[in-house]
């Protein structure tokens, strides 16, 4: 709105909702948004009340915001993972306050995502190219609780998933999923198109 992304908070559960002052945005670049694909182009922290990250594509390059106090003021970082009319980051995870994966490609384009994932270790002021990516259009990506570094990630052409925090990642299922998110209990859930729901648990 007016050449930056305008934020909505809430203090009371969702009960209740305020748009935030722009003044502590920084302007957005030409054609640049976010994407709904999965739910989590916008993360908060578990680990601590005050910090969130929102992605983004579309532009001359995709970018990471980052708030750490409540979204009243933001600071953004470009990342290497590729932008375009349909292309971008698609979805943020963080482990605890500095560990974080960001995965994405171009929805037009599934099956070919080069550099489509990136890490990083300093709460997302930074970020790395994983040295070995799905190398398909990611739209969703979730830590594995208890499990370390372990993290998934979903797309319309199968699963990945990586055991070093986004650093290598590995198919292990070829069915399509759009959205996935993990229990407190170390369970998985993904959904995607036509109903599909499925549920990975430790073994």
């Amino acid at each position: 709105m007016d050449g930056i992304f305008r934020i909505l908070s809430t203090a009371d559960g969702g009960r209740s909702w305020s748009v935030l002052p722009s003044t502590g945005m920084p302007a957005a670049l030409a054609g640049e948004f976010a994407f709904a694909a999965s739910g989590t182009c916008l993360v908060t922290a578990d680990h601590g009340p005050d910090r969130a990250w929102f992605a983004t594509g579309g532009g001359a390059s995709t970018r990471v915001f980052r708030t750490d106090d409540r979204g009243r003021t933001w600071k953004v970082t470009s990342t290497p993972i590729p932008s375009g009319p349909a292309a971008g980051i698609f979805s943020l995870a963080f482990r605890d306050q500095r560990h974080g994966v960001a995965v994405g490609g171009d929805y037009e384009n599934p099956t070919a995502a080069p550099d489509g994932a990136a890490t990083s270790r300093d709460g997302g002021r930074t970020w790395t190219v994983a040295a070995r990516v799905p190398g398909e259009y990611r739209s969703g990506a979730a830590w594995v609780p208890r499990r370390g570094d372990t993290v998934l990630a979903v797309g319309p052409t199968g699963s990945d998933v990586s055991r070093d925090g986004g650093r290598t990642w590995h198919r292990f299922d070829p069915v399509s999923y759009d959205a996935v998110d993990c229990a407190a209990d170390g369970a998985c859930y993904a959904s995607g198109e036509q109903g599909h729901l499925a549920v990975l648990r430790r073994r």
